[in-house]
Parts: structure tokens; C-alpha cells; sequence
């Protein structure tokens, strides 16, 4: 008797912090120490101890953006997190699936609000943070999907 007897017909393009293509790409492991967890596709920023610990982006010392594991699937969009204590994944270049909240086009620079880590387009304003070195790769409409670039490792946080 099979598990699953049924199937959505419209199932979701990608998720926040699903890895976009087999083109190369860098990622690494911390703890996670913000203790309401860090969610898929958000920026991450050192923790207390910058070489094992990460938390929600602040604006200096950004890492990376959080990548969706099969590990942690099961659950629906939104409600499956990285919780505190547990060793998440990091990408620091290639890329990723995350969700654009004012929407994009191919080009439009990346920054993100510092606290939550959100990622957006378009310049930084007062609470974000721009990322040098970071570029939306498709169209997404307000809320909706869209692909990040990290171009290299070395993006920086700037102004």
C-alpha cells in the first residue's frame, strides 16, 4: 500500500533557499545560535564565535544565504526552519531560490534587512544592507521567487 495517495497537479517552481542550478558554487556549515531559528533563503551574518556560529544578518559580517535541506523537509512553505543549535548550510557563492519581497528583474543589486536577513531588490535603504557583489538573476514579481547570484565568496556587506 503506498504512503502518499495523492498529488498536487500544481506543484511549487522552488522554494526559498533551494539551490538553482549545477553551476559551481560554495557552501559551508555553522551552528545556528539565533534562538528562533533562521528560515531558507535569508541572509546570515557570524555569530559569537564567527568560525562555528551564524545568526539572522546584521550589517557586518555577512556570510552567506541559508540553504533549504532534504533533511528538513516534510513540511509546507514557511513552517520548516534551521532551529537554534542546529548545523545549517551556508552558500557563499553560486545560486539560490529566495523570495523578493518589492519584486526584480535580471540585474537588480540585492540587499537585506538587517534583523530578519530578507533579501530585496534595489538600493539599500535605513535597516538594510547592500550586497557587493550580489545580483537578482530573474523576474519575480512582488512576493514571488526569484534567483540570487552571489558572484564570488568575497561578497561584502557595504553601505
Amino acid at each position: 500500500m503506498s504512503a502518499q495517495t495523492s498529488y498536487d497537479i500544481r506543484q511549487g517552481k522552488a522554494y526559498a533557499g533551494l539551490i538553482y542550478a549545477q553551476a559551481p558554487h560554495d557552501i559551508v556549515s555553522r551552528a545556528v545560535e539565533t534562538a528562533a531559528g533562521i528560515g531558507f533563503g535569508v541572509a546570515v551574518t557570524r555569530g559569537t564565535d564567527p568560525d562555528k556560529q551564524i545568526v539572522l544578518a546584521a550589517s557586518a559580517d555577512f556570510l552567506g544565504i541559508a540553504i533549504r535541506s532534504l533533511e528538513k523537509e516534510g513540511g509546507t512553505a514557511g513552517d520548516i526552519q534551521w532551529n537554534v543549535k542546529e548545523t545549517a548550510g551556508i552558500m557563499r557563492s553560486g545560486y539560490i531560490w529566495a523570495v523578493c519581497p518589492t519584486g526584480c528583474v535580471p540585474g537588480n543589486a540585492v540587499n537585506y534587512a538587517d534583523g530578519t536577513g530578507v533579501l530585496d531588490s534595489g538600493a539599500a535603504g535605513v535597516g538594510e544592507t547592500s550586497l557587493d557583489g550580489a545580483t537578482w538573476e530573474t523576474t519575480a514579481s512582488a512576493g514571488e521567487l526569484g534567483v540570487v547570484r552571489l558572484s564570488t565568496s568575497a561578497v561584502t556587506a557595504g553601505a
